[in-house]
């Protein structure tokens, strides 16, 4: 070959040698940064694609159809992402946010009915029922009147105790509600930030893979919270429907403002924005069926319910299946305060009748009642009885509104316990209260047919809500199981392995030594071929 192709074959191998340099430091800067993320939570591995360059052909006049490539292109910079798993980790993993919400409100109403440890309210009603018998076989004596105060006083404070935590509790939850909105808006914010910017790089030919990342991270967070839908579009912009609506768009968020859930309630209700409209409709059945049972905050809502409720809730059948039943928390408050109602009128209104004229006590006194609404009397200025009124929270003798009262607290002669004045011997009274606390009255939910005593309604209470935490709990668990699953396999797939990454910088170092010894070996050739072009020109 003369000089002229030397020189010129020397060059296309240059050329080539540089290619590979390129292409070698771009692969090590990508491991570099695969590396530099191997403990980044969300961080999806990125791979080098490579491919030939141009091949020409050597030879001309049919005498050779020798091909020589011209290097090496770097094609892309990929994720290595599946987009199916992401799909189906995000909807499983709104299925875990709804059942984990109802699960955490479970746990709390059975901590805080406090039946596994400490006074449960059972042992209270053992106690109570226990002073009753000792005041039948006593009714004048001191102590046994005093016993039968002090179990009464125990279980007003257990009671109200009770129903207070719930309340706090259903506050809890409606903080969390707005919490949760906050979120949802803060992350659709970022969402569509992430689209402008990762437009703005791939639009130019850069590289967005770490916004991409993140933006994935997003989606995954929102999607526990609320139901998603997403797509992309050609040119790289999320579009996210959040129950259906438009909460992502180009350019755009919706977001979600809260209204009072019910009038005269201080629980919250989200809607959007744009329309006023309700994000969620609770008033069809949510099931696996149904796939509407998605998203951390309609799990916290049904939870929460839309106000407080009292036994008065369960005189309606239609009234509780509709608004009470679906809410844990309202059906809870309702259920409950039945149970502490009906114990304290079996005692209020024996005791104490609405018509008066009731029994007397040890000192002559009459209609003195033993449980006491904290701000109205028995009877008004006339003596005629208050009746208990639904849009009155103060009319009603309800957990969290009752004392014992003060006049049968300072003077234990005041309990009205004697069917004829002088008699005090006679436990008629006491005897009629322990049939009537052991007469089936309560139904075991509104619109059943089986009736059961207060302490049988106690325990199937206390029973039903055990049952339907564990059931809720088991939902629960199976969605933490299939979640980790299809979370370890895109773990293996996206995920950095440092010892994958080592030898993928050994191959890329090894690549970029030899493509420098080319050009060390083209340089020392051009040098020769210059120096004897040099000295054939003398």
């Amino acid at each position: 070959m003369n000089s002229r192709g030397d020189n010129v074959s020397s060059i296309s191998s240059l050329s080539r040698a540089i290619s590979g340099l390129q292409a070698s430091q771009y692969g090590l800067q990508a491991t570099a940064h695969n590396m530099a993320n191997v403990n980044t939570p969300g961080y999806v591995r990125q791979q080098v694609l490579m491919k030939d360059s141009t091949y020409i052909k050597i030879g001309s006049n049919g005498y050779s159809n020798l091909m020589v490539g011209m290097g090496t292109d770097v094609q892309a910079l990929r994720q290595v992402r599946d987009m199916f798993l992401d799909g189906a980790f995000r909807n499983e993993v709104s299925r875990y946010g709804y059942y984990n919400s109802g699960a955490d409100a479970l746990d709390e109403i059975q901590t805080i009915l406090g039946e596994t440890e400490g006074e449960s309210m059972e042992k209270i009603l053992e106690k109570f029922w226990k002073s009753l018998n000792e005041l039948s076989k006593h009714p004048d004596g001191k102590e046994a009147r005093g016993t039968f105060v002090q179990s009464a006083v125990l279980f007003v404070n257990k009671a109200n105790l009770i129903m207070e935590q719930l309340d706090e509790y259903q506050m809890n939850l409606n903080k969390q509600v707005t919490d949760k909105v906050d979120e949802i808006n803060r992350l659709g914010e970022e969402i569509s930030m992430l689209n402008d910017k990762i437009v703005k790089y791939e639009i130019n030919g850069d590289n967005a893979n770490d916004y991409r990342d993140a933006r994935n991270n997003a989606l995954d967070k929102l999607a526990n919270i609320i139901d998603i839908t997403y797509k992309e579009d050609k040119l790289g912009n999320v579009i996210v429907k959040a129950e259906g609506f438009d909460f992502v768009s180009v350019g755009n968020v919706n977001k979600i403002e809260l209204e009072q859930a019910v009038p005269n309630s201080p629980l919250v209700s989200p809607i959007w924005k744009a329309t006023g409209k309700r994000v969620f409709n609770l008033d069809t059945e949510i099931s696996p069926e149904k796939e509407n049972d998605r998203g951390s905050l309609k799990g916290i809502l049904l939870s929460r319910g839309t106000r407080r409720a009292n036994f008065k809730d369960t005189e309606d059948e239609n009234n509780f299946n509709d608004n009470v039943k679906p809410s844990v928390i309202m059906r809870t408050q309702a259920k409950f305060d039945l149970f502490v109602h009906r114990l304290v009128t079996v005692v209020n209104d024996t005791i104490a009748p609405t018509t008066k004229d009731g029994p007397f006590g040890l000192d002559g006194s009459r209609d003195i009642e033993i449980f006491k609404r904290k701000h109205m009397d028995r009877y008004d200025g006339s003596g005629s009885y208050i009746d208990e009124v639904s849009t009155n929270p103060n009319s009603l003798y309800s957990a969290g509104n009752l004392e014992i009262n003060p006049e049968v607290l300072n003077d234990y002669d005041k309990i009205c316990i004697t069917r004829v004045q002088g008699e005090v011997q006679n436990n008629d009274v006491v005897e009629e209260i322990k049939a009537r606390w052991q007469d089936p009255f309560l139904n075991e939910y509104p619109g059943s047919d089986s009736k059961l005593n207060i302490n049988e309604y106690y325990v199937s209470f206390v029973g039903d809500i055990g049952n339907v935490g564990k059931v809720t709990k088991t939902q629960m668990q199976n969605q933490q199981i299939l979640i980790a699953q299809i979370d370890n396999q895109r773990s293996i797939l996206m995920g950095v392995s440092s010892d994958e990454e080592l030898g993928n910088m050994m191959k890329y170092q090894h690549a970029y030594n030899a493509s420098a010894r080319v050009v060390t070996v083209v340089d020392q050739m051009l040098e020769q071929v210059i120096n004897r072009l040099g000295l054939v020109g003398r």
